[in-house]
């Protein structure tokens, strides 16, 4: 079965495209690969979502306002998304709320990995690894293994380590993360951009307060939204000495949610970019940069020069950082069970 809703959109789906996506899917099958027991939908901003629902072969394009509605219709009661944008999570947020268990691709590079490496090294995501072992898999899909319907299909078979259940409670805070990185860096975009003009104008310095008001809001909204949903995050806020300061506890609500997307702590040291098995550019076998997430290991380091009072030319803040993760993971599996409720295993 495919098909459309909404009256935006009622363009069918080709039917040869619906063929070769189910003709995947059987394919895929017959492999010993992981499954995730649920339905998998493929966001895009603007266009409307691919939903494929393995178990009545349903492969529909949905408008992402219309999710909710669909879904329950079908009887959906688990679904995976490939990703997490302000824009679709007020539909997830409502689709939990309707009873729906909602997982996330934590890597979005589990499905067709960052960089092609030919023969060489471990494949870094399932279609790469697909066409190394299952090369007959792929047969009569490789240009155009990308199309939204064959990505809703792939989802279904991405390693359960690379997906992890969200909460009404994460979302809303997470909206709130990324309004107040946003003002962040507009912020230091404006210093920035000042800097050129050497001694600053009343207009320009009237200019920089706007932006730094504007800055104290967001992170003030932010802590306080995960203070309503994390309740005793200011236990720790008074643990590291930072109760007087609304960025810096904005730094570390941000860090402290990073740290619920992993599941262990050297995944967590390796998300923030300071794990000791972090490859260094002066290795001959490791050329490539480390891979981590930039926002979260700055969001540390920033909290870091604050809680331990360094600078940044400091040869001792990633060591200090280091420490810091671990007090901050430690306060979070001791808080865990009351913070975020549930979980379960994808498989």
């Amino acid at each position: 079965m495919i098909g459309m809703i909404g009256e935006a959109n009622q363009e069918r789906l080709d039917s040869k495209l619906r063929e070769k996506a189910l003709e995947l899917y059987r394919r895929l099958e017959g492999l010993p690969l992981p499954r995730f027991d649920g339905a998998c939908i493929d966001f895009h901003q603007k266009r409307p979502a691919m939903v494929f629902v393995p178990e009545k072969e349903l492969i529909a394009q949905v408008e992402n306002g219309e999710l909710p509605r669909f879904l329950v219709a079908q009887g959906v009661r688990r679904v995976l998304v490939d990703v997490l944008w302000p824009a679709n999570a007020n539909v997830l947020r409502k689709l939990i709320e309707s009873g729906v268990e909602v997982w996330v691709l934590t890597r979005p590079s589990a499905l067709h990995g960052w960089w092609k490496k030919g023969n060489k090294g471990t494949p870094k995501g399932l279609v790469e690894w697909l066409e190394r072992h299952h090369p007959q898999v792929l047969k009569g899909f490789k240009g155009d293994i990308k199309n939204d319907a064959f990505d809703a299909v792939l989802l279904r078979y991405v390693k359960p380590k690379f997906m992890r259940p969200i909460s009404k409670e994460y979302l809303t805070c997470w909206v709130r993360m990324v309004l107040f990185r946003t003002a962040r860096r507009n912020y230091q975009r404006l210093i920035n951009q000042l800097e050129a003009f050497g001694e600053l104008s009343e207009d320009e310095r009237w200019r920089l307060k706007m932006a730094e008001d504007h800055l104290v809001a967001e992170a003030l909204a932010f802590v306080n939204t995960v203070r309503t949903n994390y309740p005793g995050i200011d236990g720790l806020f008074t643990k590291l000495n930072i109760a007087d300061d609304v960025i810096a506890q904005a730094h570390c609500a941000e860090v402290f949610l990073e740290a619920l997307d992993c599941r262990s702590f050297a995944d967590f040291l390796k998300k923030l970019g300071i794990s000791p098995a972090t490859p260094t550019i002066s290795k001959k076998e490791h050329k490539r940069p480390f891979i981590h997430d930039g926002k979260a290991k700055h969001a540390l380091v920033q909290l870091t020069l604050k809680v331990y009072r360094l600078d940044l030319r400091n040869p001792k803040v990633l060591w200090k950082a280091g420490r810091l993760a671990r007090r901050i993971w430690r306060w979070k599996e001791r808080c865990l069970e009351a913070a975020q409720p549930g979980g379960g295993n994808p498989e």
